[in-house]
Order: C-alpha cells, then structure tokens, then sequence
C-alpha cells in the first residue's frame, strides 16, 4: 500500500493511454505545481537575458504536468521552484548541445560549443545561470548540490566524448544513453529535492536495482523524441542521423520504422519490470527498517511513470501541443486543462491550503525570480570603440663604406685591398645573419609557473566585473592576458624574495631553473605586460598599469622591510600594504575596465576590488596557519617559516604588548632570522600562542566583516546599473571562510 505524501497527489494512470509503458506503475502530481511552472519561465528568462533567444520548450506540459511536478512529485514545495529552474536550464542546454558542431569548447562544464562564439557575452551569459544556480543550490543544502554538480560534470563529459560513437548492442549503447539521458542528473536534483543523501555504501547497495530504472527512462526518451529528431534530421541534407534506440534498432535488425519502435518500447518494458522486481526484493529483505531507501526507490518509480505520461502530449515533442511559451501562461492552461484548483504547500512545512485560482495567479504573478532578490536587469548600453592603435612602419636606414686608392697610390695597392676586402669579409662572419636564439629559455620558468594548477578565481573575477563594465571579449582577452602576465610575474619574484620552495603544492620556479633566470624571466614579463597594455584600446592604459606596478613594488617594500627588520607595523599600516601589494594587481584590471563607466559607478568598482584585494590576503593569511589544503600546497605554517609578519601575527603582537607569551614569540621569529626556517616544534609553539589569545578569531571575524563590507558593495552597484551578478556572488561564496 502506497505511503500518503502532502506534497503531491495519487493520480490513475490507467486514464492515460501510456503506449504500453509502466505496467504496474503508480502516478503522483505534485500540489505546488505552479511553483514549478514559476521556476522554468525564470530560466527562459534569464536563458534569454543573458544567452539568446529560446526556440525550444523545456519542463512545461499544461495537460498531463510540468515535468517537474510529475516526474520528482517527491520534492519539497520550498525547493520545487529552484529544481523545475535546473531542469529547465538542463533542458535548454540540451537543446543547444543536440546542434553544436564538435568543439574544443563543448567540453567545458556549461559549455555552449558554437553558441559562445555566435551570440556575444553568451559564455558570460552562460557563467552566470551557472553561478545562480550553484549558489543557490549550495545555499540551500551543499551535501546535495555537491552531487549535483558532480553528476552534471559527468555527464557532460561523457556526452561529449561519445556522442559519434558506435554501438553494436543496446547494452553498449544504454552505457552511453543512461548518462546522455540524464537518467543519474535527474536522480542527483531528485535527491536534492527531497533534500536527502546516499552513502556510498548504499549507492553501492542501490546500483544494479536502480540501473533497470535509469534503462527504461532513457529508452522511453528515445521513443517518445524520436518522430521530433527524425523529422531534424530530414530538415537538412547535411543533418546527421538521431543518436537513437529506434534508429540504431532499424540498423541493427534491419527493420522498418514502426517494428523499430515496437522493439524499442519491448526493451523499455523489460526494464521497467525488472525494475519494480527489484525494488519488490528489496523491501522483502530490508523490512521496515528502510523506510529512507524505500521512499526513495518510489521517488525513481515516480520518475518512471511520469516521464511517459509528461511524454505523451508535452509541446517539446509534439508541435500541436505549443503554445507561445514566453508569456508565462502555464499556469492558467494548466488549471484550464486540470479543471480544479491548483494547490499550493506552505514552504515551512508539508501541509495542503486550498486558495483560490484568482488568489494564485496575483502571487505566481508578483514570485517573478526564485530569490526575490532583486530588479530586473537592463541591457548595457556601454559601446566601446575600436582601437586606435596603429603599428609604426619601421625605417631602416643603411651605410657602405668604400675604400677605394687614389690614383696616386702603388699600382700592387690593388693587391692590398683585395687582402682588406677578405678581412672583411671575415669580420662580418662574426655577425650573426639569421636568429637562432628564441624566446624558448627566457620564457621557460614564466611557463612553467603558469602551468601550475590553479582555481582561476582571477579570471572567473574578471568574467563577473564585465557584466557591469559589457567589454566585447576580444578586449576582455588582452586585459585578462595583461593581468596573467603581472600575476605570474609576481608570483615568481615573491618565492624568490620569500625563499619559498613551493608553489601551488609544486617546486617554486626558482627552484627548477635558478634564481637567476627566474628573475629574468619575471621582468621580462612585466615588459611584455606593458607592451600588451599598450595594445588595448583603453586611453590611458600604460599609465594605469605602470602606475599599479608602482604601488605594487612599494607594497612589497614594505612586507620585505618588515620581515627583514623585524618591526611589526600597525594594523592600519599592514592594510595599507596589502592595498597597495595585494590590491595593487585587482585595481589593475577594474581600472582597465571600468574606464568608460559613469563616475560613480567607477569608483565604486575600484572600492570593490580593493576590498576584495586586501580579503585575499587576510584570507591567505589565515588559511597558511590553518587550513590543511594549504599546508598540502605550501607547506605547514609556511609564513612562519619565511617570517613574515601575517595579518594574525600583527594583531597578536599589537595586542600582547610585552606579555611573556608575545616576548617567546618575538624569540621563536629572531631564532628563525638567524636559522632561515623553523624548526616543527617551534612552528607549533607559535601557532599555539596565537590560538591561546584571540588573534586567530579575530582574523576570522575580519574576515567575516570585510565579506559583508563586499555584500554591500556588490548590491549598490546592482543597484546602480541594474544588473544582479551572479558570478560575483558565487565567487565569494565560494571563498567565504
């Protein structure tokens, strides 16, 4: 007997003429369907916002339910609206994927392959449904969304890398088709819906029952989109064949269109059978002590029968089913089609409320976005002008000298010139006349840093100010690789000056190459920046980056200074020096980008970055004593060990004064002065005095304030252009400590 669910109704599917699919299968709809109706008009709004038009339907079925309610009827009504969002932007990616040529670039998660480069900003535009969507889903529950995206990652991957394969057999071809499917995406935003984990243990436990499942849900896509793709793939007569069950049943049995078909829905039967035995065997041998599993092994039989029954009639695969699908008019075709009430469940808990039709459609109407968050936002009205640059011809100028005798002179002279002109000519040999010296050994240790893995958070940072700032993306590439440069080239002088043999848990560029050439290496790249800056059509670009370099070697003077000299400077001062270090490279770019902006809006970006600049470095600061992933790249406490006087480190000997705590430490740093490094015990000795007072907590709540300090920043300059940023948002919550 089926468990009561408040989320969701029991519906008959004997109404429905299933083409012989889900035998033995029951049918839930969700109550708060509306919400999902809410969720995927979001996304086609934000798809079009941000991307491009859309051509193509998603989740919405108004006749037999939004995909949403009736394949994961299971979710919980507060997390239906941010689910139907995911899917419907799964379904849209799909959409674009299905036509993309192949392409380096499809390989990337959230890829867009050949539309990144037809539509502008659509790669920006792409990062920030993205990062909407990621933060959102980590906001709300991180054990689940961490799934989520790992599935999605996977599933991309395999979709990319396979997708002109052969098969001989449905097995293999069901071992690609699973995945492509979504079969496994679905189940992680299933999960997350119903805001429950599996152990690996249990997915262990799970696999081969739930394999038959993930079967007959790709086999019953294929049947039921396969008159859709047929009908493609006869638009053209380049169009490839459908990566299909019924297509590849027609090659492999060579049959005819309808007994292909007929195969493809035995097969999906099968499954579905085989499926229902094996959860039947399940409960026999768990009992009731299941009750987690069992709820969700119905969760995927749910899936099962409603993805048939949203199959039948849904617009993506039946033109006579569409309707125009912009205008957010599901709801009421819905409640059109339903003849009763849509319900709708409080989020707080799962309890049913009757309201009026009237009633909801005025508050679907007013829950136009799944935050409440915010304005809509404007299209950036910044043009930017063509470069005006223009490449000097060079002049050569050449001389010849000739040294002819004089009338005058001996008749044999002749001989003698004939002696100088061979002179010459051998002198000249020591000129050389081709290039075979190239740039291979000054560029090595500069590569090879730059090769080392790294987040990107830099460049994803740049990607999310360019929502405000709209450079066209050949500009954004010359300021990313301008600040690439000067980064790297930093880094490398401050493992040099630092003595630090790692970089990013590898050997320091010093390390391999020598001192030496790294350092040769690292102006070179500081050249080679200005040079690019001078290419940018920015006015004014090659005063700003000398300018920030400025303050960045004055920044590090002062770091250097500190160290050498062991004088701890005031919090004021250590901040200044973070700015001007740390802030200085930040400042760079927002001042490259931001250059044609309005003033205020200028100048607030500038605050921003600095803000964000000097939480970089606090940041690093903190995670250096604490933070094992850092001790696995750098090294434990390897400030210390270079004795730089860290943002903790300042507040603990401002605040100890001369206390017989603070002295053993200002020891423990004139006993690393004269040894170079630290001892373990030593290391140990100090991060335990600054554990024992408050330093370290108060480095935290630092932190914490200078996060909201960036919040504030963020939301007055939405505010002032009109335009969320998601990328931004999730890029700091990504290093919220």
């Amino acid at each position: 007997m089926e468990m009561d669910d408040h989320t969701s109704e029991l519906i008959d599917i004997s109404r429905y003429d299933t083409h012989g699919f889900c035998p033995g299968y029951t049918l839930r709809r969700h109550k708060a369907e509306t919400l999902a109706n809410a969720g995927c008009y979001e996304a086609r709004k934000d798809w079009i916002q941000y991307i491009g038009p859309v051509e193509e339907f998603g989740n919405c079925n108004p006749v037999n339910g939004n995909f949403t309610a009736v394949v994961l009827p299971l979710t919980k009504p507060e997390r239906l609206r941010l689910v139907a969002y995911i899917l419907e932007y799964a379904f849209l990616h799909d959409n674009v994927v299905e036509v993309t040529k192949d392409d380096a670039s499809t390989t990337t998660a959230f890829s867009l392959g050949d539309m990144e480069t037809s539509h502008q900003n659509a790669k920006l535009g792409r990062k920030q449904i993205q990062a909407k969507m990621m933060l959102q889903l980590t906001q709300t529950d991180p054990v689940c969304a961490k799934r989520v995206l790992d599935v999605w990652q996977t599933m991309l991957e395999t979709t990319t890398k396979d997708k002109s394969k052969s098969f001989a057999n449905v097995e293999e071809y069901l071992e690609f088709r699973i995945i492509d499917a979504g079969a496994p995406f679905v189940e992680s935003v299933m999960l997350f819906g119903m805001g429950e984990t599996l152990t690996k243990e249990e997915d262990a436990l799970l696999a081969p029952i739930i394999r038959p499942c993930y079967a007959s849900l790709a086999l019953a896509n294929d049947y039921f989109s396969f008159d859709r793709e047929w009908a493609e793939s006869l638009s053209s007569p380049d169009a490839p064949k459908p990566l299909n069950a019924v297509w590849l049943y027609m090659q492999w049995q060579s049959v005819d269109m309808a007994t292909a078909k007929w195969l493809v829905r035995e097969a999906t039967n099968q499954f579905e059978v085989e499926f229902l035995e094996g959860c039947r065997k399940f409960r026999e041998s768990s009992g009731k002590s299941n009750d987690r599993l069992e709820r969700y092994l119905r969760g995927l039989q749910y899936q099962v029968s409603g993805n048939v029954v949203w199959s039948l009639n849904c617009p993506r695969y039946h033109p006579d089913w569409r309707y125009e699908a912009n205008e957010g008019l599901e709801d009421g075709l819905t409640v059109e089609w339903r003849g009763s009430p849509l319900l709708h469940v409080a989020a707080a808990a799962e309890q049913v409320e009757d309201v009026s039709v009237s009633d909801l459609m005025e508050a679907t109407a007013k829950r136009l976005s799944i935050t409440s968050w915010g304005s809509r936002e404007s299209e950036s009205d910044v043009s930017t002008t063509s470069s005006l640059w223009e490449d000097r011809a060079a002049s050569s100028r050449s001389s010849s000298v000739s040294a002819m005798p004089s009338d005058d002179e001996r008749h044999d002279g002749m001989e003698e010139f004939k002696n100088a002109e061979r002179e010459k000519e051998s002198l000249d040999s020591l000129v050389p006349r081709e290039e075979k010296l190239g740039m291979e050994i000054v560029n090595a240790p500069f590569e090879y840093t730059r090769s080392l893995p790294s987040k990107n958070v830099r460049a994803t940072f740049i990607d999310a100010l360019n929502l405000w700032a709209g450079l066209p993306e050949e500009v954004l590439v010359q300021i990313k690789e301008v600040v690439d440069d000067l980064q790297t080239a930093s880094l490398m002088f401050d493992d040099v000056e630092d003595g630090s043999e790692l970089r990013r848990g590898n050997p320091a560029a010093h390390a391999v190459f020598g001192v030496p050439q790294t350092i040769n290496a690292a102006s070179l790249a500081i050249v080679e920046a200005v040079r690019k800056a001078k290419g940018l059509p920015i006015p004014g670009a090659v005063d700003i980056a000398l300018e920030q370099l400025r303050d960045l070697h004055v920044g590090q003077s002062y770091d250097l200074y500190w160290t050498r000299h062991m004088s701890c400077p005031s919090e004021s001062e250590y901040l200044e020096m973070v700015a001007k270090k740390t802030g200085g490279l930040f400042l760079l770019l927002s001042r490259l980008m931001s250059e044609h902006m309005p003033k205020e809006v200028r100048s607030l970006v500038n605050h921003l970055v600095t803000q964000v600049g000097i939480y970089f470095q606090i940041r690093d600061d903190y995670h250096n004593i604490s933070s094992d992933e850092y001790t696995a790249q750098k090294g434990f406490c390897e400030d210390l060990d270079e004795g730089k006087l860290s943002f903790t480190l300042v507040h603990y000997l401002n605040t100890e004064g001369q206390s017989s705590s603070s002295q053993q430490v200002r020891e423990v740093l004139q006993e690393r002065q004269q040894r170079g490094s630290l001892s373990m015990p030593l290391k140990l000795l100090t991060l335990q005095r600054l554990k024992s007072s408050n330093s370290l907590e108060y480095t935290r709540d630092t932190l914490k304030r200078l996060e909201r300090g960036v919040d504030r920043t963020i939301e007055e300059l939405e505010r002032l252009t009109g335009r969320k940023n998601w990328v931004l948002r999730m890029c700091m919550a990504k290093l919220s400590v």
